[in-house]
């Protein structure tokens, strides 16, 4: 094990550590790859997010399996009230600068990782980084100029500035797929940058299956409509009398959403085998992968999933199920149809359809698949063997910016 002890890498911009979504988890689990290779790792969140209920007993300051974090507005909820909400989040913003002046005083920053895609935020983040003389890169997830559901004016126009000019601010970048990374390196050619794909802890994923009843399995936000649609569409070519089921795990919607959103799919078919889950504990999601037959996540021939790198595909293949995808940006680069994955020659339900069906005719070679595929992922995405990559992009700065 390489001597990193002095080495200490903060990450900005993200809320609701450490229970949050995708971008959370891919924060938290490069935070837990440096740790492994005896790098510090700070996180550093301005506000509380959580709503009234939800986290109660979670300190603003403290050690999360072996991450050091700190909420800078000494608040993990989300206050009541327009006006306690904007303070929080001013007091938040000031914290952070006396925060960051105490860690530069302790023992130095080698280096921030910034998630966040606001330009006012990038600005803040940007001026820290230059005043406390550290160097800053992006993690950059998503060409977000792309994504067809950011669709309101100041989401445009924001994710525009990001795109074309303010990713030139930074001193590198931590893209997650090749197309990022070429994306970065045309704006930044003189910037360093290496791709960090997926990223998982697959030693959550050991769990064994329990009797359950045979069901695919689609994790998504409900605001890809598009894509639940054409993976119902695919359902119900294969489902004949619908003993094989469709379990979906939905994010990003109201109770009331989710609760029409499930009666509307199930109006479609004549006993209901679409089961919708929401808001669910951890645990609860590991075992429902870990039961599924298949995982599916078909990605579209567009620019935004092309350039995305999908947190749950590393969560798929850590269950040792078998991935059913389409042939479409990283996908190309890590995975070989029938042998690592069931990948589908573009984005065409009738080709999904026959990946669906295959696993149902050939249930053991679609365990094998499902093998192999685990095999690749804990190669090339578990959190303890990318933990170098990262230690080695830290050293490309010639001089830390230690005190």
């Amino acid at each position: 094990m390489k001597s990193n002890h002095n080495k200490h890498v903060i990450f900005l911009g993200e809320v609701k550590f450490p229970y949050g979504l995708a971008s959370v988890q891919r924060m938290t689990l490069m935070a837990k790859s440096l740790i492994y290779n005896n790098v510090k790792a700070t996180v550093i969140i301005r506000k509380g997010s959580w709503n009234s209920g939800e986290h109660m007993n979670f300190k603003y300051e403290g050690n999360f399996e072996g991450i050091e974090y700190m909420y800078t507005s000494k608040e993990t909820h989300k206050p009541n009230g327009f006006l306690k909400r904007n303070l929080q989040k001013i007091k938040g913003a000031y914290g952070e600068f006396t925060y960051l002046r105490k860690l530069k005083k302790q023992g130095g920053i080698s280096m921030a990782v910034l998630s966040n895609r606001k330009v006012l935020h990038i600005i803040r983040y940007l001026f820290f980084a230059a005043y406390f003389d550290f160097p800053i890169v992006l993690n950059f997830v998503e060409m977000a100029s792309a994504m067809q559901h950011r669709n309101s004016f100041a989401q445009k126009i924001n994710d525009y500035i990001n795109d074309k000019w303010m990713l030139r601010f930074f001193d590198g970048a931590l893209p997650i797929s090749d197309k990022l990374k070429q994306y970065y390196h045309e704006a930044s050619p003189s910037k360093p940058n290496m791709k960090l794909p997926v990223i998982c802890d697959f030693e959550k994923f050991k769990v064994n299956k329990t009797p359950s009843e045979k069901y695919f399995l689609y994790c998504g936000s409900i605001s890809y409509r598009e894509v639940i649609d054409f993976i119902i569409d695919a359902y119900k070519s294969i489902s004949g009398d619908e003993n094989i089921k469709l379990y979906m795990i939905v994010s990003g919607g109201s109770e009331t959403e989710t609760a029409r959103f499930a009666n509307d799919i199930n109006a479609q078919f004549n006993t209901q085998p679409v089961q919708i889950f929401s808001n669910i504990p951890y645990d609860e999601l590991v075992q429902l992968y870990t039961n599924a037959i298949a995982l599916l996540i078909p990605l579209r021939n567009t620019v935004q999933d092309s350039s995305r790198f999908p947190h749950k595909i590393g969560e798929y293949l850590a269950t040792a199920n078998p991935v059913i995808t389409t042939n479409i940006g990283e996908i190309k680069t890590y995975f070989e149809d029938g042998v690592t994955a069931l990948v589908a020659n573009g984005y065409d339900k009738i080709t999904f359809a026959e990946k669906m069906k295959f696993v149902l005719e050939n249930p053991e070679k679609a365990i094998e698949i499902g093998k192999n595929g685990h095999r690749l992922g804990l190669a090339e995405l578990d959190y303890k063997t990318l933990g170098n990559k990262l230690v080695d992009f830290i050293s490309l700065w010639p001089k830390e910016q230690l005190h």
